[in-house]
């Protein structure tokens, strides 16, 4: 892969080209999946690319009981349309080491000029000999090196209060098709222990020089058509697989508007 322009995967979290998203719902029984996103700017260039932010929301929940009940989530997988790009030349690699174990004060610290992206997660922690409670934790999203040829995005989870941390490793994959870029993480097995995810909220953005020009971590255009303004087109299907076994799926449509 080549290290200069990489089609968007780290949107995986992405999943909005234009215009905001409504959210998308899918339901097993009682297990309910929501998964929605944004760009900004709406509007963007039908020939090249714009630097964007991209904003990514998830939720499980339950549609009839509490919480608690929720199979724990494993792993998310999100395949997105290859018009996004995401630029890595010329910024800093963040080690696994340097973030995990670490408060997010020392990630700050030595892998400042990596964090690619910032949100938030809400989780139920479910211990032994110990009722449930919730912890809403932190989120830095972190440039990372390559491993066997795919790009690799570090997200950090920190909770101060109870202290906790927990690192998801999103793997960058190149597929056939529209939505041939595929970005996917498996929670790590020491928060398997512990971490029932029921929330996330990530947005993705950074501008930096690099060989005297200003560039974007992440850029998207608007491919349409001679004629049209705007186009409507396939964004991003996500897959959520459970520890019981359960896997599901939610698609979203996306429409960008041509700028000026």
């Amino acid at each position: 892969m080549r290290p200069a322009v990489l089609i968007l995967a780290a949107a995986a979290l992405a999943l909005c080209v234009g215009v905001p998203v409504a959210a998308e719902v899918n339901q097993d029984g009682d297990l309910q999946v929501v998964f929605e996103g944004a760009m900004r700017p709406a509007a963007l260039p039908r020939e090249g690319a714009a630097p964007v932010t991209v904003r990514v929301a998830g939720d499980i929940r339950s549609a009839a009981s509490g919480p608690d009940t929720l199979p724990q989530l494993l792993s998310i997988s999100v395949a997105i349309n290859r018009e996004g790009r995401l630029f890595d030349r010329g910024l800093p690699i963040c080690p696994i080491a340097e973030v995990q174990p670490a408060t997010e004060r020392n990630a700050r610290r030595e892998c400042r000029g990596a964090i690619v992206g910032s949100g938030h997660v809400r989780l139920r922690v479910r211990l032994p000999n110990q009722p449930p409670f919730p912890v809403r934790a932190n989120l830095l999203a972190f440039n990372g090196p390559r491993r066997n040829g795919r790009k690799l995005i570090y997200a950090q989870a920190y909770a101060g209060k109870p202290p906790g941390a927990f690192v998801l490793t999103f793997r960058i994959d190149r597929r056939p098709g529209v939505l041939g870029t595929v970005m996917s993480t498996t929670l790590p097995p020491a928060a398997r222990r512990w971490a029932y995810l029921t929330h996330f909220d990530m947005a993705l953005h950074r501008t930096y020089w690099w060989h005297g020009a200003s560039r974007s971590y992440v850029s998207a255009g608007c491919p349409a058509p001679p004629g049209f303004r705007s186009v409507e087109f396939p964004l991003a299907a996500a897959t959520y697989g459970f520890a019981d076994g359960r896997s599901l799926g939610v698609s979203t449509v996306g429409r960008c508007r041509v700028r000026g």
